[in-house]
């Protein structure tokens, strides 16, 4: 099930991008993409560069964060790239793009429960992380 997600996440946002207008450069778009794009890269450092995964399952080397990227939202690299995709969506705006946005929010969504679970069984204080921080947005409690 788990590898079924990640396949579906990179496809969606594969074809999110690959189906967006790129010429002319939309300039507009990629500034209101900016700010995702910068989530997923602060977050993407913040893990280090080189100890990224794709699989939502923790491990031994897996660290509790809760600072950074990760005091916004529990989440950053996803709601960075649902925040992308979103702007994307107007070059062009077609109903399919819309629905292919959607189902990769559903993804990641679901992806996330996966690993808000393995996290609440590797560490203690997880859950009083899921009270103060979002789960794909930066909603407080």
């Amino acid at each position: 099930m788990l590898w079924i997600l990640i396949v579906a996440q990179f496809l969606l946002a594969a074809v999110l991008v690959l189906s967006a207008r790129w010429s002319p450069l939309p300039v507009v778009t990629l500034m209101i993409a900016a700010p995702g794009i910068g989530l997923a890269v602060w977050a993407w450092a913040k893990v280090g560069w080189r100890k990224i995964r794709i699989h939502p399952a923790a491990t031994e080397q897996t660290e509790l964060l809760t600072d950074g990227p990760y005091a916004i939202v529990r989440h950053p690299m996803y709601a960075g790239l649902l925040w992308f995709t979103a702007a994307l969506l107007l070059t062009p705006l077609v109903w399919w793009r819309v629905v292919s946005w959607v189902a990769l929010l559903v993804v990641l969504y679901a992806k996330s429960a996966h690993e808000e679970q393995s996290m609440r069984e590797r560490f203690d204080g997880y859950q009083a992380y899921q009270n103060r921080v979002g789960r794909l947005f930066p909603v407080r409690r």
